[in-house]
């Protein structure tokens, strides 16, 4: 396992699309996620973009709302491959105006699908088949990698967390979806999902698309990776949402024996899962919501 060091002074993050726009909300919502995450350490700023939802139109609406020029934006993570973390980049990038990196899976390409209770396509848009060229046109550098890769002193992305090295309640993913290999059909583990692992102040944040994985499993692989065991706050959603009782238990209780400070969740969770999470961490819960600014220090 690589070891990533390395400390950020601040975090905020700006809650750009999420399924839910809050009560009395200025802000648009639409299916998926994307947030926009500002570091500060030694003075200097960073822009991250992590996901671009579905489509970029509500994204740009919310910005403008938040006073945000995506040109600021210094480097993109796609999670995963789902159309709902993806569908934005494209007119994303035509915003941005410049080159920036853009941190994915190597399978971020892979052509995934469900077919309950019909057929549906579920992965990156294709575009015409030409997606990866015509963001590089646009000035995107990909950087795919299967392994963690550092973005910055405390910024690292977690890498592939592949079926045997999960926990044993989230082996199984907990949705049936199928992706092409060659000219085969095969079962998706969505091991694509890299999610993100910051260290502000020497706790550590995580951060997931929809955390097919696991979320308790990209908790754990981050802590390995940064060497820090103490959780600030875990944000995104943990897809949840077509779980049963039990494994939505099991994860409650690794939350609370991991030691986890601050839950943000929405999106995939579920209303279920988001209602026991509530139940159980109170003030330490938060549902997520576009529009939202979440400050850690």
């Amino acid at each position: 396992m690589i070891y990533f060091g390395g400390n950020i002074e601040s975090l905020k993050i700006y809650v750009l699309a999420e399924d839910y726009s809050g009560y009395n909300s200025y802000f648009l919502a639409q299916h998926g996620i994307s947030f926009l995450l500002e570091t500060e350490s030694n003075g200097k700023k960073l822009r991250i973009l992590f996901d671009t939802a579905t489509y970029p139109e509500p994204i740009f609406f919310n910005m403008k709302i938040l006073n945000i020029d995506p040109k600021t934006i210094n480097m993109i993570v796609l999670s995963h491959s789902h159309f709902d973390h993806t569908g934005g980049l494209m007119g994303i990038m035509k915003k941005i105006k410049k080159e920036v990196p853009i941190f994915a899976h190597p399978d971020i390409f892979k052509k995934s699908f469900i077919v309950e209770p019909e057929f549906q396509y579920i992965g990156i848009p294709d575009r015409g088949s030409n997606f990866k060229e015509n963001i590089e046109k646009l000035g995107g550098v990909w950087i795919l990698s299967k392994d963690p890769i550092q973005l910055s002193s405390g910024i690292f992305t977690l890498g592939e967390i592949v079926k045997p090295d999960r926990v044993n309640f989230e082996k199984n993913i907990g949705i049936s979806i199928q992706k092409l290999e060659g000219e085969h059909i095969v079962q998706d583990e969505v091991e694509d999902e890299i999610g993100l692992g910051i260290v502000v102040k020497d706790e550590l944040v995580v951060i997931g698309g929809c955390s097919h994985p696991g979320i308790i499993s990209m908790i754990q692989k981050a802590v390995k990776i940064s060497g820090i065991n103490k959780i600030s706050a875990v944000i995104g959603g943990f897809h949840l949402i077509d779980s049963n009782i039990q494994r939505i238990i099991d994860t409650v209780d690794a939350f609370k024996q991991l030691g986890v400070r601050k839950l943000y969740t929405g999106h995939c969770t579920g209303l279920k899962a988001e209602s026991m999470l509530m139940e159980e961490f109170g003030e330490r819960f938060e549902k997520l919501h576009s529009g939202q600014i979440i400050v850690i220090k």
